[in-house]
């Protein structure tokens, strides 16, 4: 095979380039073409220039107190990934609320030093507050002459596979159309001390976006082979995004799934009042809390398949269900053992940003000070890490329940993921999609 590298602008791109939620472009499209050839997932970049603007198109200073989350950088502004088929518009993957995915994610597969490299060069992350208000949204290196340039990969079970994708129309998928959907600028920007004034209409812009990707041209034998192939199949992990809330000191979360092959589950949590708030990081992912700021901590943790325990068949007690948050403020080490084996394999896991410094159970009026990217707290779990064939679920219903201490009103925001297996199915007259 020989290798190709391609460059695609968006198939709505603006006249002067720039595309931004606030201006009315809240979707961003490519389109890689069906064609007689593999596209790697894994290679599939999004890049261009990011800037962050006062109402007046005006940079923030320091006085403003205008920031985004150090964690996340550019990934804080994708809220949806989608990817379908050009020929059928069938949709692949579908992975809502994002820019909380990646918040997980990033935490559990890149360390302090990615943080401050690669991640940092490609994608605008930076795991300090001070620091990304200073270097990305004031943009103090060069005033705004230069946007920030970046070159982000858009990881997903699709394209983290490790398969190379076919895009052509008889023996392949028919080619591939990726969305991105903009989040909300009130969701992306905040204040650091929580002054909104001078920063009420501030926004975010993209300038001169393009996706490269790397595709493969089979020898002629080869491609001579697949024509003959009648039906194919392509085997791929997805995420699915389930969002409720709770606000009880017993919080049940339950919900169909309706998938085969579910292979783990994780969730990360956020005060409601928070989400679209400029007053706040409603990107962080924090322990449940009370109005007061005060931690609501889980003493109790069970999953469930079908109402049984499973796959754990015991109760996680924590030890703050035997010992006072006062006395006690370290975070149970099955809870986040569970939570960071669910994202990534606990015994395969070599680099995360978790340290106690952020994993503690304190106030959490002082969360954008947590170093290295933030407070990084979620529950989660493996469900087979033997087989790798998942648990069905499509008829039975997952469950988690827990007891804590939320003592006041103060609703709490659930971002659970699911991650699964699926199969693709193809031929000449189209393609399935088997859950």
């Amino acid at each position: 095979m020989s290798n190709q590298h391609l460059e695609i602008v968006p198939s709505n791109v603006t006249s002067d380039g720039t595309l931004s939620f606030r201006n009315g472009q809240p979707v961003i499209q490519f389109i890689i073409g069906e064609s007689d050839k593999f596209v790697l997932g894994d290679s599939i970049r999004f890049n261009g220039n990011f800037q962050i603007f006062l109402a007046d198109g005006t940079l923030s200073t320091s006085a403003d107190s205008l920031t985004i989350s150090q964690r996340l950088g550019i990934w804080s502004c994708i809220d949806q990934l989608v990817i379908k088929s050009q020929r059928t518009n069938q949709v692949i993957e579908h992975l809502r609320n994002y820019n909380r995915f990646m918040s997980s994610y990033l935490s559990a597969t890149s360390s302090l030093q990615d943080g401050l490299a690669n991640n940092n060069m490609m994608g605008l992350t930076v795991p300090n507050s001070y620091a990304v208000e200073q270097s990305v949204v004031n943009n103090t290196g060069n005033l705004g002459r230069n946007p920030n340039e970046f070159s982000v990969a858009l990881p997903c079970g699709f394209f983290n596979g490790g398969q190379a994708i076919p895009l052509a129309s008889d023996w392949g998928i028919g080619g591939l159309i990726i969305e991105l959907h903009l989040a909300p600028d009130n969701n992306v920007l905040f204040a650091k001390d929580g002054d909104t004034s001078g920063i009420g209409d501030a926004y975010y812009q993209f300038k001169n976006v393009t996706l490269t990707c790397e595709s493969q041209n089979p020898a002629p034998a080869d491609l001579q082979k697949l024509r003959g192939m009648k039906n194919q199949t392509f085997e791929y992990n997805s995420f699915s995004s389930y969002y409720t809330t709770i606000n009880s000191g017993n919080a049940i979360i339950n919900f169909n799934l309706g998938l085969k092959s579910v292979l783990g589950v994780f969730c990360n949590f956020i005060p409601s009042s928070y989400i679209n708030n400029l007053a706040a990081n409603g990107l962080e992912t924090l322990y449940p809390i009370n109005s007061d700021s005060t931690t609501a901590n889980v003493t109790q943790l069970i999953f469930t398949r079908g109402g049984e325990r499973f796959p754990l068949e015991y109760n996680i007690d924590t030890i703050q269900s035997i010992t006072s948050a006062s006395d006690n403020t370290t975070l149970d080490a099955q809870i986040y053992r569970n939570y960071l084996n669910s994202i990534q394999s606990f015994t395969k896991n070599m680099r995360n940003t978790y340290v106690p410094e952020n994993m503690k159970l304190i106030n959490a009026s002082n969360a954008n000070s947590f170093i290295n990217g933030g407070c990084g707290y979620g529950i989660g779990v493996a469900l087979d890490t033997i087989s790798n064939a998942g648990v069905d679920f499509s008829s039975t219903n997952f469950g988690i329940n827990m007891t804590m201490d939320l003592t006041t009103d103060n609703p709490q925001s659930v971002y659970m993921f699911v991650h699964s297996k699926n199969v693709l199915v193809f031929n000449q007259s189209g393609l399935q999609i088997m859950r």
